[in-house]
Parts: structure tokens; sequence; C-alpha cells
């Protein structure tokens, strides 16, 4: 089975990252994979190439740049696909019309619950009839592209997330000395991609309420938005307590050392930031959005805020934090759920068990 499997951009960050490790299993798993994105090549393309998958870029200067349409046409013919797997609006808008010209058959994926951008939606529901699949991880997605997309229930698979690799947990205190952090310290963690959704100016909204207790804040990631907040830290008493660590690859250490995990974030698909919290058992304290609640469950296995301010964050945190049984039990929760349900192995299976029901309806010869 050869599969191209195309992503927006090749940028570090949740999704990118997340087909970058798809792209890996399967190709551990005998599938020709080749790896693409719309933009130009990204650090994502160069640690793929290293593990031995072909990556192709169309060099999208924008989102208006039509000519790498073409591109994308010429490398698909080029290559030749038994099927495009595309991620994201743009990717997956892009792969439906060359897979029609190319009669490439194409399964499509969405990220994210889409709030922000109206013609996205508007983008996604009037060429999705050309998808032959469409892939989600939560049932929070699956229920939005139904609703938004006009995607009949059969035609939406479900893949159950994973952590691959699982973050490295390590003992508290060895972290705490790593990272030159005093016990008596509260310490709340936050990871992803600096970017508009993720409302970090909550997070330091947050940090600068807390700074009245022995607090530390630590932001691990990267992104177009890091300039406005280091910005933000510098008019702001919480740039005392607040620690921007960069790009990190394994985030396992620094989530070690802390004793939550704030996720503030207007709208998600399937947080990669939030399961690796979980699975450091972290409690997580984050907004009152689907994804979350569905992350919660009866169990309860983390905290959703339904108010918007920094206030009312910073009132959880707080409680947490006088708390340490309440923060042990929440943990502990996050923790079992995660490591028993993050396989990637069952991700790769069901990826693979849509892509073969997707060609043995084409008449196509899988193997």
């Amino acid at each position: 089975m050869r599969v191209a499997l195309l992503v927006t951009d090749h940028e570090r960050g949740g999704t990118p990252l997340r087909v970058a490790r798809l792209a890996r299993r399967l190709h551990e798993a005998g599938v020709e994979v080749h790896a693409g994105c719309l933009a130009p090549p990204g650090p994502v393309s160069a640690d793929l190439q290293a593990a031995g998958i072909e990556t192709f870029a169309c060099d999208a200067a924008d989102a208006r740049d039509f000519l790498a349409l073409k591109r994308l046409s010429q490398h698909i013919r080029r290559i030749g696909p038994d099927l495009i797997h595309s991620t994201l609006m743009h990717a997956n808008v892009c792969a439906r019309l060359v897979g029609v010209v190319q009669r490439v058959p194409v399964v499509a994926s969405t990220a994210t619950v889409e709030v922000e951008r109206r013609w996205h939606r508007a983008a996604e529901r009037t060429s999705a009839s050309m998808d032959r699949a469409h892939i989600v991880n939560s049932q929070t997605l699956a229920e939005h592209v139904m609703r938004a997309f006009g995607l009949a229930r059969e035609r939406v698979h479900v893949v159950p997330p994973s952590l691959d690799p699982p973050p490295t947990v390590i003992e508290r205190e060895q972290a705490r000395e790593q990272l030159d952090i005093g016990a008596h310290e509260f310490v709340v963690a936050w990871c992803g991609r600096f970017d508009p959704v993720k409302r970090l100016d909550v997070v330091v909204g947050v940090a600068e309420i807390m700074t009245r207790v022995p607090t530390r804040f630590l932001l691990v990631g990267d992104g177009p938005t890091r300039a406005a907040v280091e910005q933000q830290l510098r008019l702001s008493n919480a740039g005392r307590v607040v620690h921007l660590l960069g790009w990190q690859a394994d985030v396992g250490p620094t989530l070690s050392a802390a004793d939550a995990f704030l996720f503030p974030s207007l709208t998600e698909g399937m947080p990669n930031a939030v399961l690796e919290a979980m699975y450091c058992g972290l409690p997580v304290v984050g907004s009152d959005i689907p994804v979350l609640r569905e992350l919660a469950g009866a169990e309860e296995r983390l905290v959703t805020v339904a108010e918007d301010g920094p206030r009312a964050y910073a009132e959880v945190l707080l409680g947490l934090r006088e708390d340490a049984d309440q923060r042990a039990a929440l943990g502990q929760c996050a923790a079992e759920w995660a490591r028993a349900n993050l396989d990637p192995r069952a991700t790769t299976a069901a990826v693979l068990k849509v892509y073969r029901g997707v060609l043995g309806k084409r008449g196509d010869v899988t193997t």
C-alpha cells in the first residue's frame, strides 16, 4: 500500500507531530509512506527524512498561493499513491481537488473544532462529499464534522488517540532540581503552540493573580504569538514567575516537576498536551469545551472551568494548591486512564482498517 499523508505545514505543533508519528507507525507496518505539506519544508520534514520516510513540500507562500495546488498535483502524479490521507482544512480541500482530477481516493481528517473561521467550515462542507472517508480522534470531533460538514455517520471514523512515545516521567524531586525549583513552590505547567486559540493571555493573567503565593508557571512550546506573550510578561508582575522554556521534544521531565496543568484553550480537537499531562499524573484545569468534557468523563478525570476570565482558573488552582489529596486523586485518575487508553498500536490498526475499507470498495488489492 502506498499512501500520501498531507498536512498544512511541517512546523512543530500538535497536528503535524501527530501526523508524523502516524507516518512512522505506518512505515513500520510496511506501508510506503510519502509525507507532505502545503507549506515549505519544516523541522518535521527533517525528522521524517531522518526516519527514512520520503517527504514533499508544495512551498505555499500563504493560504492564497494557488500555485501550491499545481505543485501538489505534480507530487501526487509522481508518487502515484493508492490513497491520499489529508489533515486540516487547507490540506483537505487541496487533496480532494487533486484526488478527483487524478482519480485517487481521499481520506480526510479533522483535528479541531473550528469556531474562529467560519469560512473554514464552509470550505469543508462544500468539498467534503469528495472524501471516501473522514477520520477524527474523538467523539466530540465526530459530532462536529457530521453537523458542520453534513457528513453521514457511516463515513466518519473515530480513531483512538495515542501518545507515541509517551512522555518520560521522572521523580518530582529530580525534575525540580533540574529546573532549580524549590519544594515550597506551587508549579503550574502549560504546553503547546503559541497561537491565539490557546489563550496564553489567560495563562499570564492567572499567573499574575497567583503571584501572591510562592508559585511558578512553566510554558513549553513556541509559535507565532510568542513575541506578544513576552511583551505581556514585560508589562506584568507575572514576568517574575512565568518561564518560557521553548520547544521540548519530550515534555515529561518538565511536567514531572509540576503540581497542575492549565489549559484554557478556546477550542481543541484532541489536545496532545492534555493527554501528556494526564499520562504524567497531573491534575488538569481546562476550559469548558466539548473535548475536555469528553476527556473528563463520568469519573471527572480533569476539572473544566465554565467562566472565561483568569480569576476563575486561578481560584481552582489555588484550591488545588491547598488540597494535596484532591490533587493526588485527580492525577491518579487521569494517569490510570491515559496509560490504559493511549496505545499507538490501536491508533495505527484503526487507521489501516479505514484505508483497507476505502481501497476495498474501490476494488484495489492491498497488502
